[in-house]
């Protein structure tokens, strides 16, 4: 198996969440049992926005308190991930035929939002600034076949005149909302206004425990929207680079492997929680 230093998958802005912590469980499987929790500790650390790494860890240590192998809970938890996203993309893709939605928007990059619109006629692509991983959605798509359109993310409200349903992943589904991309709230709303379906798609390691807050955003380097050294006035001016923002849940409807999700708060509310993992957040409030 692959193995992947915990710094190297903390500092990643290129792969979604999925492949991050696919990457992540590959690596626990390869340690001994001693360098397991410094290795969960610096991924908790590091991206807590992101559940699939907090659902990995809560998995190892429930594994751990239990006395079995860390290891075939972790090599079982990348099984859930590829199976998991794999089954939630067809029930997807099945779900937007059965709707006739031919024409479809996207934000960001996700792997398991890319593989259900692989069967659609044309995919528009917000961009999601500042890294752009909407450069890889619509290259991975393009080279599938797919007719894609990439606009620019203050485009959304014209772009959605065009298509017939929304489709965004999640880093974090939780009873209040789910977290994606900065701009994905904005999205949620306009689709709304124009009577847009809008879809959240993603397996169920991306639903956060619930006895763990949801994250609000995590802040990144200034300097990937505007270097310091360039502005003129810098120390009247804070430029803020917030990659993730929460969305409530309205009338967007969650797929995953198990099909679309009629009780978000019964969903959350069903896994087990270990103490290990408990150990690294506040008690929620």
């Amino acid at each position: 198996m692959r193995s992947r230093e915990a710094s190297a998958i903390v500092n990643d802005t290129e792969k979604g969440a999925a492949e991050l912590a696919a990457d992540a469980a590959r690596s626990v499987a390869g340690l001994e049992k001693d360098e397991v929790q410094d290795y969960l500790k610096e991924l908790l650390e590091g991206r807590a926005v992101m559940s699939p790494l907090v659902n990995l860890a809560n998995e190892i240590f429930l594994a751990i308190e239990e006395g079995e192998d860390h290891r075939e809970a972790a090599e079982d938890f990348l099984d859930l991930i590829d199976k998991g996203g794999e089954k939630a993309s067809k029930i997807c893709a099945d779900i937007l035929k059965d709707e006739e939605c031919r024409k479809v928007l996207t934000l960001s990059y996700s792997s398991t939002v890319v593989k259900a619109l692989k069967s659609t006629d044309k995919v528009i692509v917000l961009e999601s600034r500042p890294a752009k991983e909407g450069r890889k959605t619509a290259e991975i798509l393009a080279k599938s076949g797919v007719k894609v359109e990439y606009w620019v993310d203050a485009g959304m409200c014209k772009a959605l005149e065009k298509v017939d349903a929304v489709l965004v992943g999640a880093d974090t589904v939780a009873v209040d909302g789910f977290l994606n991309k900065l701009g994905t709230r904005p999205l949620s709303i306009c689709a709304e206004k124009a009577g847009i379906p809008f879809y959240v798609v993603c397996d169920s390691t991306k639903i956060l425990l619930d006895a763990i807050p949801a994250p609000d955003g995590e802040e990144c380097p200034a300097e990937e929207v505007w270097s310091t050294s360039d502005i003129d006035g810098r120390d009247n001016i804070k430029v803020m680079n917030d990659y993730f923002e929460l969305t409530e849940w309205d009338k967007q409807k969650l797929i995953t492997e198990d099909g679309a999700v009629k009780d978000i708060e019964r969903k959350v509310k069903e896994k087990e929680v270990s103490k290990g993992v408990l150990r690294f957040y506040p008690a929620k409030a």
